[in-house]
């Protein structure tokens, strides 16, 4: 009995062995149920190509970026003859090229990149014009190119570009494009009269001097 005592103790120690790591084992795996733990969530990557609200100026603007920024840039583009490009929204390879030939032409890093030195000489390319703006009292009626004019009406009237030809203003930092939908105005010295919504949109009041390309 004294030579099977180390034995039993021999047997004992290994059999507390292997329970306590199988203690450890289940341990480690917590309330799982076994199932390895999962991953943190990564953050979601920035689709470049996605569309954005942004205003011409607020981002860069290169080949992928879509958006009303974009085809603001194109309608300038095309205006000034840089390109025949469709106002798409889509900076393609086309628009592209007609960055490039602009840039050569300003003196700018030929890059085809709109970004901080690139975007004032293209806001320069758009020629001061006085403009007023008209609605309260007229709503309701129908403009010259044969819409009813309604309070959120965003138009603009022009003594003679063909109805529906889409001008592009800027001031103060804003944008917008609307169509001619009127004829007007009849102010000496005044080129364009915009409705009381697309004014509104670009923070006017009154007579003011606004950047404009069509």
């Amino acid at each position: 009995m004294s030579r099977s005592r180390p034995d039993r103790v021999a047997a004992w120690a290994l059999l507390l062995g292997i329970f306590l790591i199988l203690l450890a084992a289940t341990t480690s795996r917590g309330d799982t149920g076994g199932a390895a733990a999962p991953a943190p969530p990564t953050a979601p990557q920035p689709n470049a190509g996605a569309p954005s609200d942004a205003e011409l100026g607020e981002r860069v603007l290169r080949t992928g970026s879509t958006g009303p920024d974009v085809r603001t840039l194109q309608a300038i583009l095309r205006a000034r003859h840089y390109g025949d490009l469709k106002p798409t929204g889509v900076f393609d390879e086309a628009t592209t090229a007609a960055v490039k030939r602009f840039q050569q032409e300003a003196g700018l890093a030929v890059d085809g990149v709109v970004g901080p030195q690139t975007r004032p000489p293209l806001v320069a390319l758009m020629r001061y014009r006085r403009a007023t703006w008209y609605g309260p009292g007229l709503y309701g009626n129908r403009t010259a190119c044969g819409s009813r004019l309604r309070r959120g009406t965003l138009g603009v009237a022009h003594k003679s570009l063909p109805c529906g030809t889409p001008v592009t203003f800027y001031r103060g930092g804003r944008f917008i494009t609307v169509p001619v939908i009127d004829r007007g105005p009849f102010r000496h010295g005044v080129a364009w009269d915009l409705t009381a919504a697309a004014a509104r949109k670009l923070g006017m009041a009154s007579t003011t001097r606004l950047r404009s390309v069509h």
